[in-house]
């Protein structure tokens, strides 16, 4: 028989285990690699969304372009551009700083009346590269042809490279001493670390395009920078000493999205274009082009996106 005050202590007992709880098993941590946050935050920076158009996205079809046109302007600075910093060359220095020169990073590069250089813009617009329609004639020449990129007193002479995933790249060293090209690559196109030795070259095939602009470095002369797009299709171009740059031969009569990219400002946005404000979000822009016509656009840039 069980008493009543064997009852109180069994329900005090089961208060208590109320109040406090019991044990339960926890979800185990999910750890999430470094590596991984760079490529999620570097994807939502570009743009790039798995039913968007460009390198590796899936775009609207469009219909059939009416004829050819030509991108063409002009980039310019209104202000004072940053000054260039001095880099540390501090080995092959016979080589690398001829006469002990100082040698400058040379990020942002203004010509005298205010042209701004190395300016990447390039059809982010997912083309048919298989459809004549869509591949002026003009580029069957170069479509398997090589882009080369040299190197000279330890510096990347082309401080922008571009090219079309087609093709190849033909990695020169001009130098007398060594050097370690490595493309960095992380999505799209394939990544290489490539070891040139003096006055020798080496092919780069990267595969595919790149969704945005990858770093290009000399493991052996560190302060050696670059970057690198790997476009879908042939429609790019970088901007001269003058600022200028020209697309020959673009689709005309169907509306393509371009961006515009710089090293020191990533995309620019915001802009003002034949003396109108624009803000091109993630560095995007939308033109049709008239068939047979040259566009000319007209670019100014504020100093300050650059500090």
């Amino acid at each position: 028989m069980v008493s009543i005050k064997s009852i109180g202590y069994v329900t005090a007992a089961c208060a208590a285990f109320s109040l406090c709880g019991c044990p339960r098993a926890l979800p185990p941590s999910v750890s999430v690699q470094d590596n991984t946050i760079e490529l999620v935050r570097a994807a939502l920076e570009e743009g790039v969304s798995t039913g968007g158009a460009g390198a590796g996205g899936i775009a609207a079809a469009l219909p059939d372009p009416t004829g050819w046109a030509t991108l063409s302007g002009t980039f310019k600075i209104n202000g004072a551009p940053p000054a260039n910093s001095p880099l540390n060359v501090d080995k092959d220095v016979e080589v690398c700083a001829p006469g002990g020169k100082q040698v400058l990073d040379n990020i942002v590069l203004v010509g005298p009346d205010g042209g701004l250089q190395n300016v990447l813009v390039y059809v982010s617009s997912s083309i048919p590269s298989d459809n004549p329609a869509w591949i002026h004639e003009s580029y069957a020449a170069v479509r398997s042809g090589e882009v080369i990129f040299d190197q000279k007193n330890c510096i990347f002479l082309d401080r922008v490279g571009v090219m079309w995933a087609t093709q190849t790249l033909r990695v020169l060293n001009s130098d007398p001493v060594g050097h370690n090209t490595n493309l960095d690559s992380k999505r799209g196109a394939t990544g290489a670390n490539i070891t040139i030795p003096a006055n020798g070259s080496a092919p780069y095939v990267p595969g595919a395009a790149s969704p945005a602009p990858f770093p290009v470095s000399c493991s052996i002369h560190p302060w050696m920078k670059a970057s690198m797009m790997v476009c879908d299709s042939p429609y790019f171009a970088v901007t001269d000493a003058n600022g200028t740059f020209s697309i020959a031969n673009v689709p005309a009569g169907v509306e393509l999205e371009y961006r515009v990219w710089h090293e020191k400002s990533g995309y620019i946005q915001a802009v003002k274009v034949g003396g109108t404000s624009e803000n091109w979000s993630k560095g995007k822009f939308k033109r049709e082009l008239p068939a047979g016509e040259d566009v000319k656009l007209d670019v100014v840039i504020d100093a300050s996106v650059f500090q």
